[in-house]
């Protein structure tokens, strides 16, 4: 008999939650993106930059849970309400603390938009 700790259960789950594959897809993309933009492969994983990672990433989450659980979903509102106050502080907070750090506005909403495309493509390529 072979005793399993659940790591292949969690994996497989994991790789089949549609909003967390987003979600990493979101990040991976708009740090990929980042790369080509700046032309520097050290830039990945870097914070700051067009696009936004931090919205790309909290945007693809809030659209992939809206389109599987329904707009009108309690789940839909928290992960809204989570990437509402991500992109707050992205553009807003952090900048009034330090005016070198954060991101522009600009850099917000292509990251919304990266996330928002990665999120639907995932869905619809999970089905």
């Amino acid at each position: 008999m072979i005793i399993t700790f659940g790591f292949a259960n969690f994996f497989r789950d994991l790789t089949h939650n549609k909003a967390f594959v987003a979600s990493f897809f979101g990040f991976f993309t708009s740090q990929f993106l980042k790369t080509l933009i700046y032309k520097d492969i050290r830039v990945f994983g870097r914070y700051g930059g067009m696009p936004s990672s931090h919205v790309a990433t909290t945007s693809a989450l809030a659209w992939a849970i809206a389109l599987t659980t329904g707009y009108d979903s309690p789940y839909t509102a928290i992960a809204a309400i989570f990437m509402a106050i991500t992109t707050a502080d992205a553009v807003g907070i952090r900048r009034k603390i330090d005016p070198n750090s954060g991101h522009t506005l600009l850099e917000v909403v292509a990251g919304f938009f990266l996330g928002m495309i990665v999120a639907f493509a995932t869905v619809k390529l999970m089905k």
